[in-house]
């Protein structure tokens, strides 16, 4: 390739000298000595094998080839800086498609508002939404995914994410449960009927595992795949349903129902909120983007 023979900068000396036709003016320009512009010129002169510019009188004039490259050069510049610089993202000319795994509910309760702003600011924008379950991960390796709101333990190296927040978990019951007007006792929590949510992450997990550091199980009776079911069930049902805490205070007073902290023996590590993307798309423009009204929306 004959770029390999040449030093781009050399390509910024051009520039100067063939806009300035002097070596003192473009040495100038481009903040180098004036002896420095000499000797790119002579290696330009030998790169094209043309003088380039030659003296006139008490001047300098373009020769044949310095006239032509004078007319190309600029804008060959700019297309080689567009390569180097990040491209302002205009969201109201762009169109794709981008497809994200969360829970139902966030997708139910806290992206209603940013979907109708995205459909007015940046109307060619598709977005495609999947239950997220932790098997997924692989699928943000794999270009399947392009973002994921989610629960985590931690993110793995590859994976770039931001914490949205974190917290502790809740019971919730409803108002004519035996339980609901007194504290909950560790005997009481494991000798009643639960429900658990199996789809949209792992909710249930972390419950299970701290009770078997007290070598003690629940009795999970019923698993639905999502958040609105078990909450509405709850209302009707005399089950505990254990949530983040951030979920039960959000969703607990529209069903009706009472909010409980866990028996005191129970402790469970904080739930950290995540929104995750694979690294070869931290620098995409359309994905910062859609990232940053994601991570916009769900932080308030």
């Amino acid at each position: 390739m004959e770029l390999a023979r040449i030093n781009l900068n050399l390509l910024i000396s051009l520039y100067y000298l063939l806009q300035s036709r002097s070596v003192t003016a473009a040495a100038a320009a481009q903040h180098i000595s004036q002896p420095a512009m000499s000797r790119n010129l002579h290696q330009l002169r030998e790169i094209f094998s043309d003088q380039l510019m030659v003296r006139v009188g008490n001047s300098m004039h373009l020769t044949p080839r310095g006239e032509q490259l004078w007319l190309q050069l600029p804008e060959a510049l700019n297309h080689l800086e567009s390569l180097l610089i990040p491209s302002q993202f205009e969201p109201a000319g762009y169109t794709g498609e981008f497809n994200i795994a969360t829970t139902d509910f966030i997708t139910h309760d806290l992206l209603p508002p940013l979907m109708a702003d995205l459909q007015q600011d940046a109307p060619g924008i598709s977005l495609h939404f999947h239950l997220w379950h932790p098997g997924m991960m692989e699928s943000l390796r794999q270009g399947r995914l392009d973002l994921a709101a989610c629960i985590l333990d931690s993110i793995p190296d590859d994976i770039y994410g931001k914490q949205l927040g974190s917290g502790g978990y809740s019971c919730l019951l409803n108002c004519h449960h035996p339980l609901a007007d007194q504290p909950l006792t560790l005997s009481d929590y494991i000798h009643s009927d639960h429900i658990g949510i199996s789809a949209g992450g792992d909710k249930i997990r972390a419950v299970d595992e701290a009770l078997q550091t007290l070598n003690q199980q629940r009795n999970m009776k019923l698993t639905v795949p999502f958040i609105h079911s078990a909450m509405a069930i709850t209302s009707k049902a005399n089950y505990i349903l254990t949530l983040p805490t951030r979920i039960a205070e959000h969703l607990g007073p529209e069903y009706g129902l009472k909010i409980k902290p866990l028996p005191q023996q129970l402790t469970l590590p904080a739930s950290q909120y995540y929104l995750i993307w694979h690294q070869r798309l931290q620098g995409d423009p359309a994905h910062r983007y859609l990232r940053e009204r994601m991570l916009h929306s769900l932080s308030e």
